[in-house]
C-alpha cells in the first residue's frame, strides 16, 4: 500500500515532465526541446511576471486617480446653486441608484466672480427656489464634480483587467509565433531526412 503511494507523486511528476517536454524521451529533437523550454517560460510568465505587472500598474493607475482628484479639488470651487424653475417631474435615472435628475436653470456665484446662469442637475421634482451643491472652474463654468472613491476604484480596476488581457494576448501571440518557427523547422528537417531514409527502403534510385 505504502509503495503505491509513494510511486503515485513520481508518476505525477513524470507525467509533468513528459508533458513539459522534459523527460528523457530520445526521439525528441532539439526543437521539441526548445519549445519545451518555452512553454515553461510561458507558464512563469502568467503565473509571476503577470500578476505582478497588474500590480504595480494598479497601484500606479491608483496614484495618478488621487492625483488628478486633488488637483481638481484644489482648481474647482464647490458652490450652492438656487434653481430658477421647477424641475421636470421625470429625469434621466441615475445608473447607480434609483434617483433620477433632470437639468434646470439656476443661478450661482463664483468667488470674486458676477452671479452666472446656467443649467445644472437637480432631483426631478425640485421646486424652484431650492438650492443644490454643484462644483464649478476657475471660470466660474460648471464642471464634472473630482473623482470619489468609486471613480477611482473603476479606473484602477479598468487598468488591472487591460494589463492582464493585454498581457496575456502578447504572451500567446509569441507562443503562437514561436510554435510555427519551430514548426517549419521541424517540418524542414522532416523533409531532408526523408529525401535521405526514402529511397534506402523503396529501392528507388533518382
Amino acid at each position: 500500500m505504502r509503495s503505491r503511494e509513494a510511486r503515485r507523486p513520481r508518476t505525477r511528476l513524470a507525467r509533468w515532465a513528459r508533458w513539459l517536454g522534459f523527460d528523457r524521451n530520445p526521439l525528441r529533437r532539439g526543437s521539441d526541446r526548445i519549445e519545451a523550454v518555452l512553454r515553461l517560460v510561458l507558464m512563469i510568465l502568467l503565473v509571476v511576471a503577470v500578476p505582478i505587472a497588474a500590480v504595480v500598474v494598479g497601484q500606479q493607475a491608483d496614484h495618478l486617480a488621487l492625483r488628478q482628484a486633488q488637483a481638481q479639488r484644489a482648481a474647482d470651487h464647490l458652490v450652492t446653486a438656487v434653481l430658477l424653475t421647477d424641475a421636470p417631474k421625470a429625469g434621466i435615472p441615475d445608473p447607480y441608484t434609483s434617483v433620477q435628475t433632470a437639468w434646470v436653470p439656476a443661478r450661482w456665484q463664483p468667488p470674486g466672480q458676477p452671479a452666472r446662469t446656467g443649467e445644472v442637475l437637480a432631483l426631478a421634482g425640485a421646486y424652484r427656489g431650492s438650492t443644490v451643491r454643484i462644483w464649478i472652474n476657475a471660470s466660474g463654468a460648471v464642471t464634472d464634480p473630482p473623482l470619489d472613491h468609486r471613480d477611482i476604484t473603476g479606473q484602477v480596476c479598468v487598468a488591472v483587467m487591460a494589463t492582464c488581457l493585454g498581457s496575456l494576448l502578447v504572451l500567446l501571440a509569441a507562443a503562437a509565433l514561436t510554435r510555427r518557427s519551430l514548426d517549419r523547422r521541424r517540418l524542414r528537417a522532416w523533409e531532408a531526412e526523408w529525401r535521405t531514409s526514402e529511397p534506402l527502403w523503396s529501392g528507388r534510385r533518382r
